[in-house]
């Protein structure tokens, strides 16, 4: 009998469904499927929109070419509308194209005087490539074209990348906040050196564009202009082979390699409502996207298991995880090629109770002495809905490198989040808008030996009453 009643029930189910499915249209099935399309077209692009997000405002508010340096010479502030960057060191951008310029050089002089660099260049994709200044050192990367078959000349590293367009970020990396250390790494900088091969003989004079309080837009917009991005994209670089089938998906929406993307004004409405979807499904699952570090802590490793399982390539025996890498990269940019080489990082999205971190509320992080570092720490927060900086926001980081920052007699230190500062407690906090949410990322420059073996631990962020 109940045999008989599931079987009825299936059968019922089924025919509900097809009926349902007949009565849409040969128009509506066809717009269900390109919306469809059009969200799994944002959660596979993310990692090429994302870096082209970056590239345009390289052009449009850095004023740059390809080959210039972009860089924060006074460190980041909020109106570096990067993805997750840090206020407590100065970022440099430079963004590489080889097929018109052939293989290009990147000679980076390495550490002196206490200044030093740490970054990473990465491919299109935003697969790492290489490190770079890893503990001091300098060299010749030479980047090479897709496919390059010609002789890599003495002195150089070769770098081999698959895309054309590669992006190298740089952190420039002071001894401390002082005048002459900031002037010591002004210095170094200044001796770095981009040019093609084809010009080593005389390169030209490097070019650095000052990026201090210029409002710079490198964020994707969860809107049609996602698609448009991954459609000039594509149209630049070579199809790599485990996309072919993706390539395919993406006709429906006008996205074919060698030609233009026009989308009609129905079609444009559509991308939009799709895009906003595809937002709201990266954000539901960032939460999901992380490491567990220390037994029953908040704080966790901002990225999944097979990102650092497959050095960011996201590829493994059975599958190519495209989930994972539109979260990550909806959240972060540039990864490393090695994890916890030069810098480790955590972030939590939830206080010690297990509820989201609120703009409204005010909470305490209890840093115990001894921060497992060579270089300094420094926590920073950001706007969960963007994963960048608060607009507005003076002062989005703490750091052991200031030296106005109060410490506890035992050498721990407390630091305040809220919409207003405990009473004795403004320099150790940091503001939070009202009705956002927010995450923080804590990051070890220099990780040593106790954070790895996890003997030092950071309690949980708690909230406190005003």
């Amino acid at each position: 009998m109940k045999a008989t009643n599931l079987i009825t029930l299936a059968t019922l189910t089924v025919l509900t469904l097809n009926v349902s499915a007949k009565d849409f249209s040969s128009e509506e099935l066809q717009q269900r499927m390109l919306e469809r399309r059009a969200v799994e077209a944002v959660i596979w692009g993310m990692p090429i929109v994302s870096l082209d997000a970056l590239r345009q405002a390289y052009f449009r508010d850095g004023n740059a070419k390809y080959g210039d340096i972009i860089w924060w010479p006074k460190g980041a502030s909020w109106k570096n509308q990067s993805l997750t960057p840090n206020t407590s060191v100065r970022y440099l951008y430079v963004f590489f194209n080889t097929k018109d310029d052939g293989p290009v050089v990147l000679d980076l002089p390495p550490a002196a005087n206490g200044a030093s660099f740490l970054g990473t260049i990465a491919d299109a994709w935003q697969v790492p490539l290489t490190d770079v200044g890893f503990e001091g050192n300098g060299g010749k990367y030479l980047v090479l074209p897709p496919d390059y078959t010609g002789e890599v000349p003495a002195g150089y590293i070769p770098v081999r990348s698959k895309t054309y367009n590669t992006f190298t970020g740089i952190r420039s990396i002071l001894a401390s906040n002082s005048e002459e250390d900031e002037q010591k790494g002004d210095a170094l900088v200044k001796q770095i050196k981009i040019y093609p091969l084809a010009k080593a003989g005389n390169p030209p004079a490097q070019r650095f564009m000052g990026m201090t309080d210029i409002m710079y837009d490198g964020l994707v917009h969860y809107d049609e202009s996602i698609y448009t991005s991954l459609a000039r994209m594509l149209n630049e670089e070579p199809v790599q082979p485990q996309d072919l089938q993706m390539m395919g998906i993406l006709l429906p929406l006008g996205i074919e390699k060698g030609k233009d993307f026009k989308p009609d004004a129905a079609t444009v409405a559509q991308l939009n409502s799709a895009a906003a979807e595809a937002h709201a499904w990266l954000l539901a699952q960032v939460p999901t996207f992380v490491m567990n570090w220390w037994p029953s802590s908040q704080w966790k490793v901002p990225i999944s298991a097979i990102a650092v399982q497959t050095g960011f390539k996201w590829t493994v025996a059975n599958y190519f995880d495209i989930d994972s890498r539109g979260i990550g990269f909806s959240t972060f940019f540039l990864p490393p090629a090695k994890l916890g080489k030069g810098s480790f990082y955590l972030g939590a999205n939830f206080d010690s109770s297990g509820q989201p971190l609120r703009g409204e509320n005010t909470y305490r992080l209890h840093v115990p002495a001894n921060v497992p570092v060579s270089q300094f720490w420094a926590v920073t927060i950001y706007n969960t809905e963007t994963s960048a900086l608060f607009l507005n926001l003076t002062r989005p980081t703490l750091d052991s490198l200031d030296k106005g920052m109060r410490q506890n007699a035992d050498g721990s230190v407390d630091i305040y989040f809220g919409p207003k500062a405990p009473a004795g407690q403004e320099s150790n906090w940091i503001y939070t808008p009202a009705e956002k949410s927010w995450f923080p990322w804590f990051r070890f420059y220099g990780p040593e030996k106790s954070l790895f073996d996890k003997s030092w631990k950071m309690p949980d962020i708690e909230m406190v009453k005003q």
